[in-house]
């Protein structure tokens, strides 16, 4: 567990999810880093940092988005607390299984965003709300899954 590695990811992923990532998307999607980032502290840091991680990262995206403030930290709070919890009890050793559970949180996590905004009065259309949802969570993952084995190999992160 090396936490300055870690923290830096995801201040640096913050600055790439706000500025250069713009020119990634895919369908007007982009994927989410500080998903991905707060996803990798909840496996490798101790759950104390990773909670503090995953409210910072939460903030830190409700300062740039559009939903109701506060949202995004509650959500990555959850979503740390599921992975410290959901890692306690399963072996996830595997790049495979950590993208597979990081497509059902990115699933969950763009859903819940996307039926607040609606619950809040905003107009999205079916399509537009799906193609939220499914593209950005599985580019979410598919991202995950194309640098999680450099980001670990190179930067000595255990598991």
């Amino acid at each position: 567990m090396r936490p300055p590695v870690v923290v830096f990811l995801a201040v640096l992923f913050a600055l790439l999810q706000v500025s250069l990532l713009d020119y990634f998307r895919f369908f007007q999607v982009k994927p989410d880093l500080l998903l991905v980032s707060v996803f990798l502290g909840s496996l490798f840091l101790e759950p104390k940092a990773a909670v503090i991680l995953g409210a910072a990262a939460g903030l830190f995206k409700d300062i740039f988005s559009l939903t109701p403030p506060g949202l995004n930290a509650l959500l990555f709070l959850a979503w740390v607390i599921l992975v410290i919890k959901l890692t306690r009890r399963v072996s996830l050793e595997d790049n495979l299984s950590r993208a597979i559970l990081i497509l059902a949180i990115a699933l969950l996590n763009n859903a819940a965003s996307g039926m607040t905004l609606i619950y809040a009065g905003a107009y999205l259309p079916l399509g537009i709300f799906l193609r939220i949802v499914v593209i950005s969570s599985v580019y979410t993952a598919l991202v995950f899954y194309l640098i999680a084995g450099i980001k670990i190999r190179w930067l000595g992160l255990r598991y």
